[in-house]
């Protein structure tokens, strides 16, 4: 069994925004051709919401996804995508409300959240409150800078996650992007926060600690920045999965028709091939943890 905790559709009736990203449309019909290409079993699909990023990639909403989802229950699992500035824009709105009546329509789980605010915002501590009362889990895109991009702003060191994870123990974090994926090294400069990094890691970062010490933390070893960070320095990369088998996702985020295999899957096939990872923290990670958070 394999589960993507990390997949994309693009909107079905506005094709040419998805032409901009140069990688064409990627419906729900793609999908599932890909997932039946590579062995994937089943994916969650995270609409974009925000005005940051949703457009520009031409990437499905929350109406789209969850139609769609709803067409496939066997295969595709939708996430709703709230943004923090909705219902004018105010800490104090009731975005429970709207979690709520997603997840009557089958949503389990909140993200992808890229609005480019401070994690210590105020409006994204509500929409973590929320969440936790509601049981669902939010996975997020990480920036290391504020304007010209998109996803939650945090300091190197990642001390607005820390504080976070400390006021809202019933919510369980999921992290992806390089300014999260890069504290996994003690050295990382902070102009190479959002960036994908090379090169040994001569000493564990605070992702490592973060991960240990808080156990409504979790990742996903999808896109660039998971494959980058398990892949840059190998004995690393496996000492992480060893250490955190029960705390990862399988992941991929490549909405779009692939030739060969994702090189997340390739990464997790390897490290089982060659006996770095046990059966039983490949499949932790490939679907085990996923089913223990979010039920079958």
């Amino acid at each position: 069994m394999i589960i993507d905790i990390h997949q994309h559709i693009t909107c079905s009736r506005l094709p040419q925004l998805a032409e901009v990203r140069g990688c064409g449309p990627f419906s729900a019909r793609h999908l599932l051709e890909d997932m039946d290409k590579w062995g994937i079993d089943r994916s969650v699909v995270l609409p974009l919401a925000n005005p940051e990023n949703a457009d520009v990639f031409g990437v499905a909403g929350n109406h789209e996804v969850i139609t769609q989802c709803a067409r496939h229950t066997d295969r595709l699992i939708p996430f709703c995508n709230i943004d923090p500035r909705a219902v004018f824009n105010t800490p104090k709105a009731d975005l429970g409300m709207f979690i709520r009546a997603y997840k009557d329509l089958g949503c389990r789980g909140v993200g992808e959240l890229c609005a480019n605010l401070p994690v210590t915002s105020p409006l994204y501590r509500n929409v973590f409150d929320h969440a936790g009362r509601e049981q669902m889990p939010v996975l997020f895109h990480l920036s290391g800078k504020r304007g010209g991009t998109y996803g939650m702003v945090d300091k190197p060191g990642l001390p607005g996650l820390e504080q976070a994870l400390m006021d809202f123990p019933k919510t369980l974090f999921i992290g992806h992007a390089p300014a999260f994926w890069n504290e996994i090294d003690g050295n990382l400069k902070p102009y190479a926060r959002d960036g994908y990094v090379t090169g040994p890691v001569e000493t564990d970062g605070e992702l490592w600690r973060l991960m240990t010490t808080y156990p409504n933390l979790y990742a996903d070893i999808s896109a660039g920045s998971g494959h980058n960070a398990l892949t840059r320095d190998p004995p690393t990369g496996v000492r992480f999965i060893q250490q955190f088998h029960k705390k990862l996702f399988f992941g991929t985020d490549l909405f779009f028709v692939k030739s060969e295999p994702p090189p997340h899957l390739i990464l997790m096939q390897e490290a089982l091939r060659k006996k770095d990872i046990t059966r039983s923290m490949f499949n932790n990670v490939m679907h085990h943890n996923f089913e223990r958070v979010f039920g079958k």
